[in-house]
């Protein structure tokens, strides 16, 4: 996928995962499929640069001597992302609760994100994380939480904070008893995503539909820019979201998105109203039949702006003789909300040329000409 003027779109997807006993079905069934599901999503969004990235957590010792988390960073070589969940050797653990919380403090701290990536966290379990706030079971080693201080609601919301609506937030439980918990980090956050499994071999196609849901959402995107680019960026954001058949506030979601990743600079401008939408009326005066060259004269003209908006109009008075075109003034004027000004312009002609002339007037609003008028006279 070619983003106009900009680099193609980047993912970066990080697996959570319990490395428990429990788990080992879980991994292998991930493992067999990760190749699978990294060409599905792919194919769905040409050009797509994809990262994946793993943080495995188990336990604190005494409950686990082996490791708490350990953290493999993000890389695009996808064989080397399947090897490493190849490597993942499940241990036997102590308590059912397990270092939840450290694996998304480390999945938060230590994953080198990347600010222009679209990001997805995929938190992958069995069983609920330390702390009564999170379960009532009775062999909890770390009654009063994770032992280092970390909370897993906290660890997301920081996440994203930080990053916005640049990152998705995806927690599956694989069995009943994280429900609770699980379900509780994943409404912590804005948008955050519970999935349920109960059989293993559910599981890739869940990531996969995840995944797939983000690649939809990027090509979203990918529309909203292309359009904000074919307008320079100003456009009224209930039109565009007709024109794009898009909900109001995915458009809005999508631009703030968009600004996040640095693919545009700023929210667009509204387009401003047409004239005849504003209800504006010109009437330009009269000008003498002989001028003096090098002696002012006043020119009247009277704008009516009905609307509730500041009017800003450019007055631009040439002069063309046989010398050619001159530039008498080139003013700005500012009409307030339901203003009936009458404006007053102090013009000299100059010119060496001592004959019939044109004296030309123009009021302009932006680039649309509100009054155009051509005066003949003679100068002396």
């Amino acid at each position: 996928m070619e983003w106009t003027g900009i680099q193609v779109a980047k993912l970066d997807v990080a697996f959570v995962v319990d490395t428990t006993g429990s788990m080992k079905d879980d991994i292998r069934a991930v493992k067999d499929s990760l190749f699978d599901i990294v060409d599905k999503i792919v194919s769905k969004t040409e050009g797509l640069s994809i990262r994946f990235g793993i943080v495995s957590y188990r336990d604190h010792p005494p409950q686990d001597r082996t490791y708490v988390t350990r953290v493999y960073d993000f890389t695009g070589k996808i064989k080397d992302v399947h090897s490493e969940i190849s490597r993942l050797r499940p241990s036997e653990g102590g308590d059912t609760p397990e270092a939840v919380a450290d694996g998304l403090f480390d999945a938060r701290t230590k994953l080198s994100w990347d600010k222009e990536a679209y990001k997805v966290l995929l938190l992958v379990g069995d069983a609920p994380p330390h702390g009564r706030l999170y379960n009532s079971l009775s062999d909890d080693y770390f009654p009063d939480g994770c032992p280092r201080g970390h909370d897993p609601c906290r660890e997301v919301q920081d996440l994203t904070s930080e990053y916005g609506t640049t990152i998705f937030v995806f927690v599956i439980g694989c069995n009943p008893l994280v429900e609770e918990s699980f379900r509780k980090i994943a409404s912590s956050v804005e948008n955050g995503q519970y999935f349920s499994m109960s059989r293993a071999h559910e599981l890739p196609e869940a990531i996969l539909s995840i995944l797939e849901g983000v690649s939809d959402l990027i090509e979203g995107d990918r529309k909203v820019l292309t359009f904000y680019e074919a307008n320079d960026g100003v456009f009224e954001i209930g039109k565009a979201a007709d024109e794009l058949n898009m909900e109001l506030r995915q458009l809005k979601i999508s631009l703030s998105r968009l600004i996040e990743l640095e693919r545009i600079p700023r929210w667009p401008k509204g387009r401003p109203l047409s004239p005849d939408k504003m209800g504006i009326e010109v009437l330009l005066g009269d000008v003498p039949d002989a001028l003096i060259a090098g002696r002012a004269f006043n020119y009247r003209m009277r704008v009516k702006n009905p609307s509730a908006s500041v009017l800003g109009i450019r007055v631009i008075v040439t002069l063309v003789t046989d010398e050619g075109v001159s530039e008498i003034t080139n003013e700005q004027h500012e009409i307030g909300p339901r203003d009936d000004r009458q404006i007053e312009l102090n013009l000299v002609p100059m010119t060496e040329s001592k004959e019939k002339a044109s004296l030309r007037v123009e009021v302009f609003y932006g680039s649309k000409a509100l009054a155009q008028k051509i005066y003949t006279t003679r100068v002396y």
